[in-house]
């Protein structure tokens, strides 16, 4: 996919990502927005934005960290009122809280991705965030649970570093999901939003560990299989793909595996993302369902625009 901008009344993606604003309350090892100098997103100008739009469309707020923002709440509900579907992308350490949690559903917000990297192992999260986060994320998952907000998860697996954490953030999940008495076959809404346990590996651009450090999706694969003891071939048979990254070792692969994993709390799905670099240095590469809200206010594939303006907005 070759780089290009939209204007918003020809926008034909998906899913816009909007960069509420550069601040956050973490210094993590991988971070892809690690520019905090930029001031935070005109939200009248986000509103107008968002009303040329010609389609319902996927509005996914993020940061750095959106909640640094005191009139998220205003912004997500906004996003509804145009006619658009909030989601918020967050480090988790607000939604410690449960009346903060509770402020974030009745705002109108229908989905939620909590970062939990260390799932809930302090050792970790020193290592790829910088500081003993373990308890406030699982408290965080916990109110989410409460709240009966749809919820999925990212973590990233850094070569050397976190390879177990595949098979503890599953359990840590599910062992928050039985503590609130929550069963995805059964608890609205979960029993029609089923939750996504997102595994990736560690994307090269940006602020990052760099090295040998990312995994190829088939080796994501392999650490999944093993540790939740599930096949292998299920595993890279149940396809959810968004582009082809680079034959590796494991040759010709896709960028996503999705695959659902029963548990004691319901069935939940885990997708499998490689977010290695092409040979110009851009993750996800060719995906036309993710754009991202230019500081021109158009509309330019995410990574495409992130690697363009890497260390900048």
């Amino acid at each position: 996919m070759e780089y290009f901008e939209l204007n918003p009344e020809d926008n034909t993606f998906s899913n816009i990502v909007i960069d509420l604003t550069h601040r956050c309350n973490m210094e993590c090892a991988n971070c892809y927005i690690p520019n905090r100098d930029i001031p935070d997103l005109n939200k009248n100008k986000l509103y107008n934005f968002l009303e040329k739009l010609p389609n319902r469309t996927y509005i996914r707020l993020i940061g750095a960290e959106p909640t640094m923002r005191e009139d998220i709440f205003e912004i997500i509900s906004t996003v509804k009122k145009i006619g658009h579907r909030p989601s918020l992308t967050t480090n988790g350490l607000k939604l410690g809280q449960l009346s903060y949690v509770e402020k974030l559903k009745e705002a109108g917000l229908r989905l939620l991705l909590h970062s939990m990297n260390g799932a809930d192992d302090d050792e970790i999260y020193k290592i790829l965030d910088n500081g003993k986060w373990a308890t406030i994320k699982v408290r965080a998952l916990e109110n989410i649970f409460k709240c009966k907000l749809p919820v999925n998860t990212g973590t990233i697996i850094a070569k050397g570093t976190n390879e177990q954490t595949i098979g503890r953030q599953v359990k840590t999940f599910i062992n928050s999901a039985i503590k609130t008495g929550v069963n995805f076959n059964t608890t609205k809404p979960y029993n029609r939003i089923t939750p996504v346990l997102r595994i990736k590996s560690v994307g090269l651009i940006g602020r990052n560990m760099g090295g040998n450090c990312a995994y190829e999706i088939f080796e994501l694969a392999q650490l999944a299989s093993e540790q939740l003891d599930i096949s292998y071939n299920l595993i890279t048979n149940s396809k959810a793909t968004s582009g082809v990254v680079k034959a590796g070792a494991y040759g010709e692969a896709e960028t996503s595996l999705l695959f659902p994993y029963e548990t004691e709390a319901g069935k939940i799905f885990i997708r499998l993302i490689d977010w290695r670099i092409n040979d110009e240095g851009v993750i996800d590469h060719d995906n036309p369902n993710r754009g991202r809200l230019t500081e021109d206010w158009t509309v330019a594939p995410f990574f495409e625009h992130l690697k363009k303006n890497e260390f900048g907005y």
